[in-house]
């Protein structure tokens, strides 16, 4: 926190400790509208995978794990602006309550660094379901969650070591204070967070929009890339305010409250945005139910070989592998033939088994 000079100071109104100008309870209204549909995507996503698919999987549970940490940082929100001094102007603010307004920032932060770097790992383990071995679109998956990872233990572990002690975060008078500028790496880290955001909000379109998808399916797309694009604008959105409150301005519990509007939306709508796909059979229930049943009587007893020629359905050997939930809710499922002499990876054909079986995942993936 930058110490205003004196020349600034001597601007400032006469502090009214009694009853000061607030920004209002607008915010609780946002935030506890976006929470609640967080939370109820999150069961649904559970319901879905679990009671219906039976195939929940490593982002099912990393969603989880994020919703837990984005109703925290939600909690934190609506505590820091609402009994902690985020919402009145820093010259109505003793100094014992601006510190407990900065142990909120701290543990907003480490909030915030939780959930939005869960919600991101969520999302590309869900592109595994979809990206064939071996393939570039697999490598960038790869390659942007050793990114995100990398940057959530990094920012994590700078965000307590800029103080030493750490108590001297938020004892600003206290003596022999030894701490870094807390804007740049702050700053660094708000832009890095709007790359990544855009990272994986851009990976899966070239991979689909390159495939022959009815107009249809790709409305569809474009709806959902759509909701993908309102986290890119919520963390750019956060990262202006970031910017703005530790570089252009002294009055930072005034316009902070920005910050802290903007890091409970993001985290929301990221879990949200991350849950959309997931939710697709809810549009197609009696389907998904038996699609469900079909891959559960595979499992149990193994393919129904008869005379009559028949659907081949593939049991995936491993999570990387794995079908997509959605796969056949959309259209008829289409048939492979299939000659005896051809084994499921052979080259022998101009497009192999896999290799169509995987188009298929992706036309069918949102």
């Amino acid at each position: 926190m930058r110490f205003p000079p004196p020349e600034v100071r001597a601007q400032w109104p006469t502090p009214n400790y009694t009853n000061p100008a607030t920004r209002g309870p607008g915010i609780m209204i946002v935030e506890l509208t976006l929470l609640p549909l967080a939370v109820i995507c999150v069961m649904l996503r559970l319901w879905i995978r679990i009671a219906w698919l039976h195939r929940s999987w490593w982002d099912d549970w990393l969603m989880v794990i994020a919703v837990i940490f984005s109703a925290g940082t939600t909690a934190l929100v609506i505590l820091a602006t609402q009994m902690y001094g985020w919402n009145v102007h820093v010259w109505d603010l003793k100094i014992t309550q601006l510190e407990v307004g900065r142990k909120a920032s701290m543990a907003g932060q480490t909030l915030f660094v939780l959930a939005s770097s869960f919600v991101k790992m969520s999302i590309l383990v869900s592109y595994f379901r979809i990206a064939p071995q071996k393939s570039l679109f697999r490598k960038l998956v790869w390659a942007t969650f050793a990114l995100v990872f990398a940057a959530f233990l990094v920012f994590l572990v700078a965000l307590w070591v800029q103080c030493v002690p750490i108590s001297s975060y938020w004892k600003l008078v206290a003596d022999h204070r030894d701490c870094i500028p807390e804007g740049p790496p702050l700053l660094v880290q708000s832009t890095l967070n709007v790359v990544t955001d855009f990272m994986i909000y851009a990976l899966p379109i070239p991979t689909l929009f390159r495939l022959s998808l009815p107009v249809s399916q790709r409305i569809g797309l474009a709806i959902l890339f759509g909701f993908g694009g309102v986290i890119v604008v919520a963390g750019s959105f956060r990262a202006y305010w970031v910017h703005y409150t530790l570089f252009r301005t002294y009055d930072v519990t005034w316009e902070g409250f920005q910050i802290w509007v903007w890091t409970a939306v993001e985290t929301n709508v990221g879990v949200i945005c991350g849950c959309i796909p997931a939710l697709k059979p809810l549009l197609f229930p009696t389907r998904a139910r038996q699609q469900g049943s079909r891959d559960r009587s595979k499992k149990m007893y193994g393919s129904n070989h008869s005379g009559r020629r028949m659907e081949k359905i593939r049991i995936p050997d491993s999570p990387d592998q794995m079908e997509l939930d959605t796969r056949a809710l959309t259209s008829a499922p289409s048939t492979v033939k299939v000659s005896p002499s051809e084994r499921p990876m052979s080259n022998a054909t101009d497009k192999s088994r896999f290799d169509q079986d995987i188009e298929q995942q992706k036309a069918f993936a949102y």
